[in-house]
């Protein structure tokens, strides 16, 4: 687990934002990894050396070239990475006077001002994160919404959609959400008992909160590509650490039918809590104990199923752990060597499977979500296949009688 403990501090925004460098090209290219890969971690993270050494790659790169914009965002990204966000955004201004001295048109391709906008508002939010998230203070919060907004505006289809639900968030924030219980006169009539406030203001009431499968009921919201794009926050943001970000996702799998996968990510939310992680919004009282309380009366999901789900969720962390900590290992001890991805194209020719992402089992039923899932936890279908069962059963006796008997009368017959 020794280079498992390097990814620390690569996730610590409370909920992902839009960077912009080398390894975003690469991992829009090889698509959204599966829902469960990313409930689990199963994708790519890297350690704070693999960003040290980009880092000192692209500024002696730009100390020779200083119009190749791309090195800008990597540079920035990499500090941001590193928490170094001041650095950060001395790498955007830095970007942008390189732009206005080349004459960059906002209208060319590829768009570097909105990669610009893009990746200084999150350096901006990530800063405000960093110095403590202060309600008093919102100078870089919403410079980094003003930005984020601007970038959308620009490119309203990048990064899986994870752009518009980045801007949500940030506007959530900006309200100062806060936990009413039964007894809080500012609690608003129709409220569902305990609900938690949380940045798409979902499971408020329980009108969309279906127990059925194979239904548009995001679609109705106008939240068709929600889940996608809270996957994208958490896999190629910062949210993989984020209470907020895996109990919205629950509910958007909830209202989706998908009971197993919100279940999956509700134990990820009791995870977090015990590792001493907290929603954003004020007051909430839930604790790791909670979880299976009336905060969460909105899950459709069988109590009888939930051992089973629990015991296959945690042999995936387990497992995404174990495939973190030999992919750091593989990373590092390569590095040392001074090669890095960035340089080499022959880095991950000796990595057993995907280095962008965990293989995980299709068998398992908690797995397939939808329709299959709902009809084999449901128990007319096991009474359905003990009463065809026991029919074949009772086909196969008659026609094992009937050959029986056959061979009898021929005997006696012989004689």
């Amino acid at each position: 687990m020794k280079y498992l403990l390097l990814l620390i501090g690569v996730c610590a925004a409370p909920l992902g934002a839009c960077l912009w460098d080398t390894d975003t090209l690469a991992q829009e290219s090889a698509g959204m990894p599966d829902v469960k890969v990313v409930i689990v971690g199963g994708f790519a993270r890297n350690p704070d050396l693999y960003y040290e050494m980009r880092l000192e790659r692209v500024s002696k790169l730009l100390a020779e070239d200083a119009d190749n914009l791309e090195a800008y965002d990597d540079a920035g990204v990499a500090c941001s990475r590193l928490g170094r966000n001041d650095e950060a955004i001395e790498w955007m201004e830095k970007k942008k006077a390189a732009m206005d001295r080349m004459g960059y048109a906002e209208t060319e391709q590829p768009n570097h001002h909105y990669r610009y906008c893009a990746n200084l508002g999150t350096f901006y939010v990530h800063r405000w994160f960093q110095d403590g998230a202060t309600m008093d203070a919102l100078v870089d919060l919403e410079a980094g919404r003003d930005l984020s907004a601007q970038a959308l505006e620009e490119n309203p289809d990048a990064h899986f959609g994870r752009e518009k639900y980045q801007l949500k968030f940030i506007d959530w924030v900006l309200t100062k959400p806060h936990y009413y219980d039964e007894s809080d006169p500012a609690k608003e009539a129709g409220q569902r008992r305990g609900w938690i406030p949380n940045f798409l203001d979902l499971g408020k009431t329980d009108r969309f909160m279906p127990s059925t499968s194979d239904n548009d009921h995001l679609k109705e919201m106008g939240l068709e590509d929600a889940i996608t794009g809270l996957c994208g926050l958490i896999t190629l943001g910062a949210a993989w650490e984020s209470v907020d970000a895996f109990y919205t996702l629950a509910l958007l799998l909830q209202i989706d039918g998908r009971s197993a996968f919100a279940y999956f990510a509700l134990l990820r939310v009791k995870e977090l809590l015990e590792d001493g992680k907290h929603f954003f919004a004020s007051e909430v009282p839930l604790t790791p104990e909670g979880i299976t309380d009336a905060e969460f009366s909105f899950l459709r999901f069988p109590t009888k199923d939930k051992s089973g789900a629990t015991a296959e969720f945690l042999a995936l962390r387990r497992k995404a752990d174990e495939w973190q900590d030999a992919r750091a290992e593989y990373v590092v001890t390569r590095m040392l060597e001074g090669r890095h991805p960035d340089t080499d194209s022959d880095f991950w020719d000796d990595f057993e499977g995907d280095p962008e992402r965990m293989e995980v089992p299709a068998g398992a039923i908690y797995g397939a979500g939808g329709a299959v899932n709902a009809v084999l936890q449901s128990d007319w279908f096991w009474i359905l296949m003990i009463f065809v069962g026991g029919s074949f059963l009772m086909i196969l006796y008659y026609i094992y009688s009937k050959r029986r008997n056959r061979r009898l009368a021929t005997t006696r017959y012989s004689h």
